[in-house]
């Protein structure tokens, strides 16, 4: 019997668990497809093209994406992605990111442009696949949470300085080590 999809509380900078290297997911049980279920739902709810376990505060190594949503937010094709390995990677691509873990900040990103990953599905089938583009870039930008990176980290010194104020501001409102996002959107 399915159960109904939760809302997860999202994770936003400063929240420790945005910083550790994620553990591999040992086995794919129930728990585990249910986890896939809510991080799902949640990346909807929030509008996204990708979330990572962490943002949601499971430090695992699990990130969901859908990238066909930037050209139509109404389609949905979800793909679950454990245990993640980037194989190959090749090219040079630059774009804007944000992130739901660090609200109101944009800036450019330089990234590979394309990628060669290998991943278990939900059903324990290992895949290896050949990406470019924008799906190499919510890929990579997905793989970074499980390393422990936020895409801030990867920006130049002036974008890092045009986004202090706001940084400073999320990060201020960190608890010992804890930082979660309020359920409004």
């Amino acid at each position: 019997m399915k159960k109904e999809p939760t809302l997860l509380p999202i994770r936003i900078l400063g929240d420790d668990i945005l910083r550790q290297k994620a553990a591999e997911v040992a086995e794919i049980d129930p728990e585990i497809k249910d986890f896939a279920q809510d991080l799902t739902y949640t990346m909807y709810l929030k509008d996204g093209v990708g979330l990572a376990a962490p943002q949601v505060g499971k430090s695992i190594r699990m990130f969901v994406i859908d990238p066909g949503r930037r050209d139509n937010d109404k389609a949905q094709n979800p793909i679950v992605i454990i245990n993640p390995v980037i194989e190959e990677k090749s090219g040079e691509s630059v774009s804007d990111e944000g992130c739901i873990s660090v609200p109101d900040v944009f800036a450019e990103v330089k990234r590979f442009e394309k990628l060669k990953i290998s991943y278990t599905d939900l059903e324990g089938k290992r895949h290896t696949e050949e990406v470019s583009g924008f799906v190499a870039t919510v890929i990579q930008h997905e793989n970074d949470h499980l390393d422990g990176v936020l895409f801030i980290d990867r920006i130049s010194a002036l974008a890092k300085l045009k986004n202090s104020a706001k940084i400073r501001q999320i990060l201020s409102k960190a608890v010992d080590g804890v930082n979660i996002l309020s359920k409004e959107k």
